[in-house]
This record gives structure tokens, C-alpha cells and sequence, in this order.
């Protein structure tokens, strides 16, 4: 995860990303408005339009920093203070999935925040039972817009997958040897 510190239509920078607590799973819906075009009683065209992506991260446990970073919480001295004033930061998040063949598919999500956990306690009983937690993020596009090929977009996330890179896909390889170093880019010349 990294905080985003500039996110207008020319410029989109993050921080230095930092660990989150470790994933269990991952579940992406992204979702899409489809307006329909009407003539002569049938479809004519469609107009497809990026809404948002939702990330459910079910990971180990949030510790008191991981929450503070996403919260914009003070965290100081082993204290962890929430205040009225605590809002979500906008972040970039990145995850990697390893796939059947042992290779491995790399994302980014440029732009989003998370919702406030639950936070469950439950004593321990005969035996104990694992714990969880899990944090929903709403990612959107980012409002720098980039040239791809002759139309003018806003990205929302990059991903590569390691098993189908070819061997003039030099840049994507070097990207996914610096994957969690930095928020990556797609390189133009």
C-alpha cells in the first residue's frame, strides 16, 4: 500500500509503499455502467463506462500503524488514537497472485480508500479459533489523464502476468522485479 500525495489531471504521485498485514484473500469486483442507444426498436449501439473497483481484503490482522496509515489516525507511543476528525487516505494498493503454473500475476490499483473495519472480539473457547478481519477498499480512476494510442484515458489499475510475458515485454519484467518498491507505470517512449 502506498499513501497517494497528488492526484490531479497532471500529475498522480505516491509515497513509498509499505507493507499491509498479510492477505488471505483478495475478492476485485469492478463494475461498469452500460447506457443502451435505441433506434428502429433495437440495440444501435452501448457506451460502456468505469464506475468503481471493490477490493474485500481479508487479511491476518490490521496492526495499530496499518491502521493509522489507511485512517490518518494517531499512532504514537503504542497508542493508537481515534478521533472524530479520522478520514480514510486516498492509497494505491498492490497485491500479487500466484498462479497454477508457479508464476505469479502482479497488480497495482492506482486510487482509492478504504471503509472502516469491524473489529470482532470472541474469548476463547474449548479450542482456539482463527481471526480474521476484513477491510473493503472503493478504487476509481485516477484523474491524470495518459495518450493510449489515439484516445486520451484515466487508468484505475496496471497488472502483469508473469506467464504470458514475451520476450520484447522487457519493461513488464523489470517492473514486476520492482513490483512493491514503487507504484508502477506502464513505460511509453
Amino acid at each position: 500500500m502506498a499513501a497517494v500525495t497528488t492526484n490531479d489531471a497532471t500529475t498522480y504521485a505516491a509515497e513509498v509503499p509499505t507493507r499491509l498485514a498479510k492477505a488471505i484473500t483478495a475478492t476485485v469486483k469492478e463494475t461498469f455502467t452500460v447506457e443502451y442507444l435505441y433506434s428502429d426498436d433495437e440495440v444501435e449501439d452501448t457506451t460502456e463506462t468505469f464506475e468503481k473497483a471493490e477490493i474485500e481484503l481479508e487479511v491476518n490482522r490490521l496492526t495499530p500503524g496499518d491502521y493509522a496509515l489507511l485512517f490518518d489516525s494517531l499512532y504514537e507511543n503504542g497508542f493508537l488514537v481515534k478521533t472524530e476528525g479520522d478520514r480514510a487516505r486516498e492509497v494505491a494498493l498492490a497485491f500479487r497472485a500466484k498462479q497454477n503454473n508457479g508464476k505469479y500475476e502482479f497488480v497495482w490499483y492506482y486510487a482509492g480508500k478504504a471503509d472502516h473495519p469491524e473489529e470482532s472480539y470472541e474469548t476463547i473457547k474449548d479450542k482456539k479459533n482463527a481471526q480474521s478481519q476484513k477491510v473493503t477498499f472503493t478504487f476509481y480512476a485516477r484523474r491524470k489523464e495518459e495518450k493510449f494510442g489515439e484516445e486520451t484515458r484515466q487508468a484505475y489499475a496496471i497488472k502483469v502476468d508473469e506467464s504470458q510475458l514475451l520476450e520484447e515485454h522487457a519493461e513488464a519484467k523489470k517492473a514486476i522485479t520492482e513490483w512493491f518498491s514503487a507504484v508502477q507505470e506502464r513505460k511509453t517512449e
